[in-house]
This record gives C-alpha cells, structure tokens and sequence, in this order.
C-alpha cells in the first residue's frame, strides 16, 4: 500500500514539475538561458551616429504600445539616444508564436523628419522573442 501512495506521489509531483513555467496551451521544450534583446540602432545617411526621439513601438495585433522589459528590473526601451530596445524575452508573452507585425515609429531629433518602420516579431511559445523581419540598423531622414 505505501508502495502505491509514494508512486502516485512521485508522479503527481513529476507532472506538476513538468507544467511550471509553461505558458498554458504550449508544449514543453528545453530552452537555453539565454536572454534574448531585440535593438536597432539610429544612424544618418553617412552612416553615423543619429539620434531619435518620440520612439514608439506598436504591436498590430493588439494595438498596445511594446515598452522593453529588462530582466530584472523596471522597463528600459532606450540603451542611449541612438540604440532603441524594441523588446526583450521580458516582453514574449505580448507576441504570437507566428509572430505579430510591430510598427516602430521615430522622429530624427536634428530634422523633425518622422518615419515608420515595420518589424514583425515572434513570442509566445517560442523560448525567445525573435525578429523575423525588420532592420538592425535605420537611417533617420
């Protein structure tokens, strides 16, 4: 008999193991530690440092502005003037595992001009956020 109350122990134990972490409705997979950023970087058409203002990212799906979350601390979009995090793994469960598309507008701090630039980024039960589309680097007019 005791035999069969520590089996049943051991096994609920093992399932509820296996379920924590785990956004529900996802299967189990083994994940790196890693700790994914997604970053691009302003520059001017020579190539050099530029730097960006009034940053906002988009989510399309959901219509929710992304705000970077850092691991471990309070969220942190910018690096600097000129590096702008878009989303950290902080952020994953904000994307669909297809991935959403993400409307990243900027406006250039020297000319005023505004652009918008599309990404479409991964999340969900992927173990890191991922760009699937979009550039690293973007030339501010």
């Amino acid at each position: 008999m005791h035999k069969y109350i520590f089996l049943f122990l051991l096994a609920a134990a093992f399932f509820s193991c296996k379920k924590h972490g785990q956004q529900t409705g996802c299967p189990s997979r083994a994940c790196t530690a890693d700790f994914a950023s997604l970053t691009v970087n302003f520059v001017n058409e020579d190539g050099q440092m530029a730097f960006g203002k009034d940053i906002t990212a988009i989510n399309l799906r959901t219509h929710l502005a992304i705000i970077a979350k850092r691991n471990g601390g309070p969220p942190s979009p910018t690096v600097g003037p000129h590096l702008y995090t878009i989303a950290t793994d902080n952020n994953k469960s904000e994307f669909s595992t297809e991935g959403d598309d993400v409307e990243l507008t900027v406006t250039n701090v020297e000319t005023g001009v505004t652009q918008t630039i599309a990404f479409k980024i991964s999340g969900g039960c992927n173990c890191h956020i991922n760009k699937l589309s979009g550039p690293i680097q973007i030339v501010l007019n």
